[in-house]
């Protein structure tokens, strides 16, 4: 399964998409509503298929909750397993090869590396008051 990075929002403007009403918004007004670009609805979500409507003037109107559930469904949460940590450079969560546990102060992690790239990988065991597996 492939990452969708671009386009992702954050905590804030999720927050805000979850506000939506079940009523059409110009791509301008949902824009505003969220806190992002237009560019990001143009070139990012109508392109992956956000549900969208067009009139006979090709104006672009798209329905508040159809866009909340569609982005919920297609940037989805990955869920990483306790051997698995996840590779910016590969967009996939991969394999932890030879990790070397580290501590600094009350942050415990592993090092290891991606078997793909090479790059070098991290991931958090637990922190002060915080345990990566407890949810």
């Amino acid at each position: 399964m492939t990452i969708i990075l671009k386009g992702r929002l954050n905590g804030r403007q999720r927050y805000k998409a979850k506000r939506l009403f079940d009523m059409m918004y110009s791509p301008k007004e949902l824009a505003d509503e969220i806190g992002i670009s237009t560019d990001v609805i143009y070139r990012g979500y109508l392109p992956l298929g956000c549900p969208h409507e067009r009139n006979n003037k090709n104006y672009v109107s798209i329905n508040g909750r159809a866009f909340l559930n569609w982005y919920e469904k297609t940037y989805a949460k990955l869920t990483l397993a306790d051997d698995e940590t996840f590779c910016k450079t590969c967009k996939k969560a991969v394999k932890i090869i030879d990790p070397e546990q580290k501590q600094k102060q009350d942050l415990v992690y592993l090092l290891s590396v991606c078997p793909v790239c090479g790059r070098k990988l991290t991931k958090i065991i637990s922190s002060k008051g915080r345990v990566a597996n407890d949810k």
